[in-house]
C-alpha cells in the first residue's frame, strides 16, 4: 500500500520564474483537456483536426439558422 502524499494548496508552491504553462485546448469528442501540439486526443483517440471542421461546419450552420430567425422575429 503506498502513502498518500498530502495536498499542497496553490498558494504554498513555489512560484517559477520565466515559464509559460503550455497552453491547453478541450477534446471536442470527450471534452478532456489536452496540449496544443496533440493531433489525437489520448483518452478516445478522435482526431483533433477533423472534429475541429466539423464542429465549424455546424457552428457555421447554427449561425445561418440565427440569421434566418432573427430576419422572420427582427
Amino acid at each position: 500500500m503506498s502513502a498518500k502524499r498530502p495536498h499542497t494548496p496553490a498558494s504554498k508552491l513555489p512560484k517559477l520564474k520565466g515559464r509559460v504553462p503550455d497552453q491547453l485546448y478541450r477534446c471536442g469528442g470527450c471534452g478532456r483537456h489536452l496540449y496544443s501540439t496533440e493531433r489525437r486526443c489520448a483518452f478516445c483517440g478522435v482526431d483533433l483536426a477533423k472534429v475541429e471542421k466539423q464542429q465549424a461546419k455546424a457552428r457555421a450552420q447554427a449561425e445561418a439558422a440565427l440569421a434566418t430567425l432573427a430576419k422572420l422575429f427582427g
